[in-house]
């Protein structure tokens, strides 16, 4: 299963599967671009995400592949970003 991660500004999402990620890239690419704008997403496990995005901010998708089981462990427990950045804690 394909699983896409959108990593701003150092902080890790996983993206809800219905989410546009064309439409993100391109608003992305406005934001790049000059004009400071927010961001509106919904990562798997978490409430609608606001991000104001400006020409500096760093951003990166990334795609993986995942199992189903994997995958479907997430409804009772998201991935936690902060452990992603930071495995020690």
């Amino acid at each position: 299963m394909k699983i896409i991660r959108l990593r701003i500004d150092g902080h890790l999402f996983y993206l809800d599967p219905d989410q546009d990620v064309d439409a993100l890239k391109d608003h992305v690419l406005e934001s790049a671009r000059g004009v400071a704008e927010f961001l509106v997403f919904t990562p798997v496990g978490h409430g609608e995400v606001s991000v104001l995005m400006s020409p500096t901010t760093p951003v990166r998708f990334e795609v993986q592949e995942r199992t189903e089981e994997e995958v479907a462990s997430w409804e009772a427990n998201p991935p936690s970003a902060i452990f992603e950045l930071y495995p020690e804690m």
